[in-house]
C-alpha cells in the first residue's frame, strides 16, 4: 500500500520553520523561555530604577549622574568579572550555573522590591544591588551563549544563536510594556509613591504589595519563571579545562584565541565601537523620554520611559528573529552592513525628532538596527568558536562590549545633566556612521564579510589552551 504524501505546509508555516527552526528542540525552547523572562526582568529593572531615581526629591540637579552611575554599576561587572565567568562556564555544568544564577537574580530583585516597600530612598543601595544584578546577568548571558549551541544540531546552530539573542534583545519590549500596563492601571504615583517610596506597616501590607513595589515584584516574577524553565533543562554540557595548566593560563586562553583569530578579533572590535556609540543609551532613556514624549518637554513621566523602551524592544525583537532566518553567509554579510547603517542613522533621527510619533517610530527603527547588528555579531562568534573554549571566548566578547557600555553610559549620563540627550544621540550616531563608512572604503577584510560572505568558521591562529589533550 502506497504511503500518502505528507501535506504541504503553507507559506507561513514554511517561513515559521525557517525563522524558528531551533525551537523544535525541547531544551532550547526552555532556554529561550528562560532568556526571554530573565531579559524582561533585567530591562524592566533598568527602566524601573531610572524612574525610581527621577522620583527622589533633592536629586533634580544630578538625575543624569545617578542614572548613569546605576547603569555603570549594573554593566561594569561584565568588564572585571567575565574572564572568571567564562572559566566557570567551561569548567562547571552550564545548566547548573544558569539555575544558580536565576535563583540569585530572583533574590536580588526581591530585595529591591522590599527596599521600595520600606520607603528607602537612598540611591546607594540601588547602586550596590545593581552591581550584584550586573554580575549575575553577565554570568547568565555567558552561560546561555555557551550552552545554546549544545542544545541543537549543527544545521540549526546559527538560528539557535540568533533566537537566543532575539530573546535577550526582544525582552526590551516585554518587561517595560508590562510596567507600562501596570502604571496605566494603578497610576505612577501609586507605584513609586509621591516621594519615591512608600510607608510600610502590617496594616497596609496588602496595599503595599499591590501598588508601591509592584514593578519590582514583577521583575522578581520574571526571574522566577526563568528559574523554573532552567530547572527543566536536561542537557548537561561543559567546556574543556586543561588540567596541566594553572587557573590563569586556562582563564586567559579565551583572550589568546580571540586576539589571534582575525575574524573573531575583528567582530569584537566592531561590536565594541557599536556599543560605545549607539548601544549605550540606557542612562539617556529618562531624559530622552522627557524631551521626546512629554507634552511640555520638561515634566518627567515614567509611562513615557516605559513606552520608549517598549518601542526599542519591538524593533529589536523583529530584527533578531529575522536575522535568525538567514542561512546564506553572503546574505548575512549584506544585512550586517545594512543594519550597521540603520544603527547609525536612526539615533540621529531620534535625537533630532521634535514630534512624539516620529520619535517612537525612530525608536522602533533604532531597536531594529542595533539589535539585528548585535545578533549577527553573536551569531558569527558562536558559530566559529570551538565548543571546548566557547565559554571563555563568550566572556571575552562580553567583557569588551559590556565594559565599554558601562563607561559610555556613565559618560552619557553625566553629559545629559548639561546637554540635551537628543543632541548626544545625534552626535554619537553620526560618529558610528563614519565608522561604518570607513570599514566599507578602507578595509578589504570588512568588504569580504559584507560582499563575499567570508564570515565563516575558521581555524584559530594557535590552538587554545584548554582545548584538550
Amino acid at each position: 500500500m502506497a504511503t500518502a504524501p505528507a501535506p504541504e505546509r503553507s507559506y507561513f508555516a514554511r517561513k515559521a520553520h525557517r525563522f524558528l527552526a531551533a525551537l523544535v528542540f525541547r531544551d532550547f525552547r526552555l532556554l529561550a523561555v528562560a532568556a526571554l523572562c530573565s531579559g524582561s526582568g533585567a530591562w524592566a529593572l533598568i527602566v524601573a530604577r531610572g524612574a525610581w531615581v527621577y522620583n527622589i526629591p533633592g536629586l533634580e540637579d544630578s538625575w543624569g549622574l545617578w542614572v548613569g552611575l546605576i547603569t555603570f554599576a549594573a554593566m561594569s561587572p561584565r568588564f572585571f568579572a567575565t574572564p572568571f565567568i567564562g572559566y566557570l562556564a567551561d569548567k562547571v555544568t552550564r545548566k547548573r550555573l544558569l539555575q544558580w544564577v536565576y535563583a540569585l537574580q530572583l533574590t536580588q530583585a526581591s530585595i529591591m522590591a522590599v527596599l521600595v516597600m520600606l520607603g528607602v530612598d537612598n540611591p546607594w543601595y540601588v547602586v550596590a544591588l545593581a552591581v550584584v544584578n550586573g554580575t549575575l546577568r553577565a554570568t547568565q548571558q555567558t552561560a546561555a551563549q555557551s550552552i545554546a549551541p549544545n542544545l541543537v544540531d549543527r544545521e540549526r546552530l546559527p538560528n539557535a544563536v540568533a533566537l537566543n539573542e532575539a530573546m535577550q534583545q526582544g525582552s526590551r519590549a516585554i518587561g517595560p510594556v508590562i510596567l507600562l500596563a501596570v502604571a496605566s492601571i494603578v497610576g505612577g504615583q501609586a507605584i513609586l509613591g509621591s516621594s519615591g517610596g512608600a510607608s510600610f506597616s502590617l496594616q497596609n501590607l496588602v496595599f503595599t504589595l499591590g501598588t508601591s513595589a509592584i514593578v519590582f515584584w514583577v521583575c522578581a516574577a520574571f526571574y522566577l519563571v526563568a528559574l523554573v524553565a532552567a530547572l527543566s533543562i536536561r542537557t548537561a554540557s561543559s567546556g574543556v579545562i586543561d588540567r596541566r595548566r594553572n587557573f590563569w593560563a586556562n582563564t586567559f586562553a579565551g583572550f589568546t584565541y580571540s586576539y589571534k583569530t582575525p575574524l573573531v578579533f575583528g567582530i569584537i572590535l566592531m561590536a565594541l565601537a557599536h556599543c560605545v556609540l549607539v548601544m549605550s543609551f540606557e542612562s539617556m532613556l529618562p531624559p530622552l523620554a522627557r524631551e521626546k514624549l512629554s507634552p511640555d518637554g520638561v515634566t518627567f513621566n515614567q509611562n513615557d520611559l516605559y513606552a520608549l523602551m517598549t518601542a526599542l524592544g519591538v524593533g529589536a525583537l523583529f530584527s533578531s528573529i529575522f536575522v535568525g532566518g538567514i542561512v546564506s553567509h553572503l546574505t548575512r554579510g549584506r544585512v550586517f552592513l545594512l543594519l550597521g547603517f540603520a544603527s547609525s542613522l536612526t539615533p540621529i533621527g531620534l535625537g533630532l525628532s521634535t514630534q512624539t510619533g516620529i520619535s517612537l517610530i525612530a525608536a522602533v527603527m533604532m531597536g531594529l538596527g542595533t539589535a539585528g547588528f548585535m545578533t549577527i555579531t553573536h551569531t558569527i562568534i558562536q558559530s566559529v568558536v570551538p565548543d571546548e573554549i566557547r565559554g571563555r571566548v563568550a566572556s571575552v566578547y562580553s567583557m569588551h562590549v559590556g565594559g565599554s557600555m558601562a563607561f559610555a553610559n556613565l559618560l552619557y549620563g553625566v553629559l545629559s545633566d548639561g546637554l540635551p540627550a537628543g543632541q548626544i544621540m545625534a552626535v554619537v550616531g553620526a560618529a558610528f556612521t563614519l565608522v561604518v563608512v570607513g570599514t566599507v572604503i578602507g578595509s578589504g577584510f570588512w568588504r569580504g564579510i559584507y560582499f563575499r560572505g567570508e564570515a565563516r568558521p575558521v581555524a584559530a591562529a594557535t590552538s587554545p589552551a584548554g582545548a584538550g589533550d
